[in-house]
């Protein structure tokens, strides 16, 4: 979700009253299963000093997030716990991540995730971890500031061309090279591990597939395996797929793989994807590479999937309710049900910040019922199972309250 960053580092307000509800409350109707969500990122825990906390300061940081969260009448925490090839938890295949103890690869002496897991059951909250599956480092391609645990470095560091090739550099950032068996095994291996030791509701990838790889993108990233696939294709006299076809079929192994796995320990656990938004960008031939419209008619992939609409009603490219429809249109078995994350970073924002969205979308700045309005469309339509807003730092902003005001007359 790098990408809507920008406005999100305004600093945390707690909150440590219920935040107050309208005496008339709007009725509406909503299905009493209906998944009230909120994203909580790698960024909340940056931002709340959670490397520089003792065990007991950081159980009363999640006991505040949590009880807020009550208290907007949520019922789901997104808690990312692995952001960037690292981990919030102890881990067989991760490096500790830097955000729990200053430095990855170092213990911050405790299980946060143990607790939080915990401390979101005993509120009533369900809690879904969140993973980032491919990324390994968003800021540096450096592979000697990972720690020497991580398996990026140890295998960038293997002697074996072929192997080093498991992690790719692009655009001076490091991921996971979706196209390699050895990297589904780890990520699959990841997920398992998960399930096993936590009592987590379900598991969601957010929206880092491959990354754009522009106009020239037939010889970029892993095109170098996609050329020994056209080869062994050759050789066995089959028809070899396109790029496209080929590294969308990557990512669906993959996610076929996962929800297989996560289901054989825990039946319950249920697995979706956070995409953005833009089917067409999705769908595209340089980026992304996810396969959308066979996610969504098939029980393969997922239990659920939940695209990020991040956009009012009246924006110029991408109106919520257009976009909206064309993601219920692509629904094609009731068993995937559909979740809506929406923008409450962009709640509240200044003349100049709407100016600044790309594109311009000032119903941001003018109106303080975007949230609600979103979450009755999507209610009207019936076919809309939830929402997430992200993220939890800018819901209970000072920016945000007159659309946390509105929104909570419909949660």
């Amino acid at each position: 979700m790098k990408r809507f960053l920008t406005l999100c580092l305004c600093c945390i307000v707690w909150i440590t009253s219920a935040p107050v509800v309208p005496a008339k409350a709007q009725a509406v109707t909503q299905k009493s299963s209906e998944l009230k969500g909120v994203w909580i990122s790698y960024l909340e825990f940056s931002n709340g000093g959670v490397e520089k906390m003792t065990k007991s300061q950081f159980k009363t940081y999640i006991n505040k997030v949590f009880d807020q969260c009550k208290a907007m009448k949520l019922n789901t925490v997104f808690v990312q716990i692995r952001p960037s090839g690292d981990a919030f938890y102890p881990s067989k295949y991760f490096p500790w991540s830097n955000y729990c103890s200053g430095k990855q690869g170092k213990s911050p002496g405790y299980d946060p995730t143990a607790y939080m897991v915990s401390a979101a059951h005993k509120r009533g909250l369900a809690f879904y971890a969140w993973l980032n599956p491919y990324r390994v480092s968003a800021v540096s391609s450096d592979i000697n500031k990972l720690s020497p645990d991580n398996q990026a470095r140890k295998w960038r560091k293997s002697k074996d061309a072929s192997v080093r090739r498991n992690v790719l550099t692009y655009d001076n950032k490091l991921y996971f090279n979706p196209s390699k068996a050895a990297v589904r095994k780890l990520i699959v291996n990841g997920v398992k591990e998960v399930v096993k030791k936590y009592k987590v509701d379900g598991i969601v990838f957010d929206d880092y597939f491959y990354p754009n790889l522009g106009s020239n993108y037939q010889k970029k990233f892993d095109y170098i395996e996609y050329s020994q696939y056209q080869k062994n294709c050759k050789k066995q006299k089959k028809t070899a797929k396109s790029i496209v076809q080929w590294r969308r079929e990557q990512v669906n192994m993959l996610l076929k793989n996962v929800k297989t796995a996560a289901k054989s320990i825990n039946k319950k656990v249920r697995f979706g994807v956070s995409p953005e938004g833009n089917i067409s960008n999705l769908i595209s031939n340089h980026s992304h590479y996810c396969d959308v419209k066979n996610w969504m008619k098939t029980n393969t992939y997922m239990d659920f999937i939940c695209p990020q609409l991040y956009w009012s009603k009246t924006n110029p490219v991408s109106p919520y309710n257009g976009v909206l429809e064309q993601w219920i249109k692509l629904k094609k078995t009731k068993n995937i049900k559909l979740y809506v994350a929406l923008a409450a970073y962009k709640a509240g924002c200044t003349k100049k910040e709407a100016k600044s969205l790309s594109p311009s979308d000032l119903r941001w700045n003018t109106s303080s019922t975007n949230l609600k309005e979103q979450v009755l469309m999507g209610r009207k339509s019936g076919q809309v199972s939830g929402y997430v807003f992200y993220r939890y730092d800018n819901l209970v902003s000072s920016k945000a309250k007159k659309e946390r005001y509105h929104l909570m007359t419909v949660l």
